[in-house]
């Protein structure tokens, strides 16, 4: 889309914003249902999100610690491959559809669509493809030269997901508050704060807290 003709930036958090779950689990659940983990791995997953989100285990080390568990050294390929079948089997029971609907009426409507993930690239790169979205940021996680997982090369937080906000005004010469954000969580405050417009979608108590002082919307 030219520059000139841009209106509108419509931005979305994919977890627990655009999808009612966490899509990262959700393929993770697929995997085991492939026969890829066994199912008590689940249960090791669970004491990693209980411990970010009540014992202050930060995301980046919630990412470190599921890569290094599930991820490292797994094919990129085998790993496309299985996200393209996972996406296939009626991922759109997984969107949370009041904010969906949201992501409609903006294409509808001709604004420039983004998904602003902390989610891994494989994972969140496809989803935006399935759902039409113009645009996609997400965090990265670099292979090497036998095309296997090595490392974590980057986290996309909510300074980033401000700064890729930012990015967009300038490069569509729109000011910010032509942009609407939609985000779940106040770990996304720098994100929801870059717009003109604020949308909290089931946000969590602190987000909730500051949704309220601030009268943004909540869905």
């Amino acid at each position: 889309m030219a520059p000139n003709t841009l209106k509108h930036i419509s931005a979305f958090d994919l977890d627990h914003t655009l999808v009612h779950s966490n899509s990262s689990i959700l393929f993770y659940r697929y995997l085991i249902s492939k026969g890829f983990y066994h199912h008590i791995s689940l249960i090791r997953t669970a004491i990693y999100s209980l411990r970010h989100y009540f014992l202050n285990l930060s995301l980046t080390m919630l990412h470190e610690k599921v890569f290094e568990r599930f991820l490292k050294g797994a094919p990129l390929e085998l790993v496309q491959e299985e996200v393209a079948q996972f996406l296939k089997r009626d991922f759109y029971r997984f969107l949370y559809y009041p904010t969906f609907e949201r992501l409609r009426r903006a294409q509808h409507q001709g604004h420039h669509t983004v998904i602003l993930s902390s989610g891994p690239s494989f994972i969140v790169g496809p989803i935006a493809e399935y759902l039409e979205v113009n645009e996609w940021y997400s965090s990265q996680y670099a292979v090497n030269k036998e095309g296997n997982f090595e490392s974590i090369e980057s986290i996309l937080l909510g300074d980033g997901k401000a700064t890729c906000v930012e990015k967009l005004t300038k490069k569509f010469q729109i000011p910010s508050g032509e942009v609407t954000a939609y985000s779940d969580s106040d770990l996304d405050l720098p994100f929801l704060q870059a717009a003109g417009t604020s949308i909290a979608v089931n946000p969590n108590q602190k987000l909730l807290k500051v949704s309220r002082e601030n009268s943004w919307e909540i869905i």
